[in-house]
């Protein structure tokens, strides 16, 4: 039997950039950059982004070759109105070479573990694939739903009076907008400096903005994509960001949208936003897709961003100020996590009021017991207590405090996040 030779894991170097950029080509080749100068753009964003004080590099390295890398992110998340530290890990990347040879897991377990000696209580990231992370104890986010609506489906509520193309002096006022924004709700992030220049620098965008006041209280990125390679006229509006803080900001906004109807064939909006088709006259999507008995395809949905708690004593006593639904109750809480065994185990919380204390021991009213990946969509209010418990997901040693557990972990908002990486 082959021994596996003792890893490494560090920062990637400077001079370790290209190689990683090589690696990061094979396992993505939709990203397109195994081209010689699309690989040395690569590189040169690397170094910019490295630069960013919420951006590290990382990889694995055995006998002193790099066989796999990510990037770890040093997000701040709006808990409902809670600034909450949660890095995010992307970019992971194996050599082709060394598959299967648990680089991938000793770079997560490295992350997971590097978090915790900084007192970090959850993590993040986009998955490659769902059920890989969701066996590392990740549990699903909120829904990303894909529209595709005519132009002329958007109500004609607002005006255009103020709105306007961005222009040269306005990042600082976007970017202002993004964190009001952003404070008003639970799950965004804080964004990294290199999302700003992508923004206002990348080609074939273009950002619209709704100004009053002097104040921007909404933006809009959008691009151009072709209907038919053969057909140079016909086009979609690919909406990659829309912020709004106001129903006018909203209105607006849409009515330069809707103004597009003689030229635009349809809009492509990704959004967190389950409530999106109330605003549009025809919801359907084109597809004239039909389900039993009579249902309409309005939308496609799919799943994005993923939540972990690596730390659940820490994620209770750093959520000290959070309302757990006014409820008072002692309860023992154990989280299975095979994958993170110093998060294993339970702990015992009482909730005064809604206000909780983590304690070494006492006497408790009930126990629940549940995966760590299930307990990370609850505590993000993705998923409700009482659905999980009829799904089997949940145990708890007495039942007649379901209704009490419900309204304890029950979120008046699902988390939404625009942030990508």
């Amino acid at each position: 039997m082959r021994v596996q030779e003792k890893s490494t894991i560090k920062r990637i170097p400077i001079k370790d950039l290209p190689a990683f950029v090589d690696i990061i080509a094979d396992a993505y080749p939709g990203m397109k950059i195994s081209a010689p100068e699309e690989k040395k753009k690569t590189v040169a964003r690397l170094k910019q982004a490295a630069r960013d004080p919420l951006t590290d590099y990382y990889g694995l390295y055995r006998s002193h070759q790099l066989l796999g890398g990510m990037a770890l992110y040093d997000f701040t998340m709006n808990y409902h109105s809670i600034d909450l530290p949660i890095p995010g890990v992307g970019l992971v990347a194996v050599d082709l070479l060394h598959k299967k040879e648990h680089v991938c897991k000793e770079l997560i377990q490295f992350f997971h573990t590097f978090c915790r000696k900084k007192k970090v209580p959850m993590t993040a990231l986009y998955p490659f694939r769902p059920d890989f992370y969701k066996k590392m104890g990740y549990g699903y986010g909120t829904k990303v739903n894909q529209y595709y609506f005519k132009p002329s489906d958007l109500p004609v509520r607002g005006f255009k009076e103020h709105v306007r193309y961005m222009e040269p002096g306005d990042h600082r006022a976007i970017k202002a907008c993004y964190e009001r924004f952003r404070t008003k709700h639970h799950g965004m992030f804080t964004e990294r400096a290199m999302k700003w220049t992508f923004l206002f620098a990348s080609s074939g965008r273009r950002v619209l903005v709704y100004q009053k006041e002097h104040i921007i209280l909404g933006y809009l990125v959008y691009s151009f994509k072709k209907v038919q390679e053969a057909n140079w006229i016909k086009n979609d509006i690919i909406v990659h960001e829309f912020i709004y803080e106001t129903r006018e900001a909203l209105s607006g906004l849409l009515c330069f949208l809707h103004t597009q109807l003689d030229q635009i064939h349809r809009v492509v909006y990704a959004t967190q936003d389950d409530n999106f088709h109330h605003m549009l006259h025809d919801p359907r999507d084109g597809t004239d897709t039909m389900f039993v008995p009579l249902a309409h395809q309005v939308n496609r949905q799919g799943v994005g961003i993923m939540y972990r708690v690596i730390d659940t004593g820490r994620l209770f006593t750093v959520l000290h100020q959070h309302d757990f639904g006014g409820m008072t109750c002692t309860i023992k809480m154990s989280v299975i996590d095979d994958f993170l065994p110093d998060n294993d185990g339970s702990i015992v919380i009482r909730f005064d009021r809604g206000i909780p204390e983590v304690l070494k021991t006492g006497k408790v009213d009930v126990e629940i017991r549940m995966d760590v990946a299930d307990f990370s969509s609850l505590i993000m209010g993705v998923v409700g207590f009482q659905d999980l418990y009829l799904y089997g997901l949940i145990e708890i040693s007495k039942p007649p405090y379901l209704d009490t557990l419900n309204r304890l972990f029950h979120s008046i908002a699902e988390p939404i996040t625009t942030t990508q990486f």
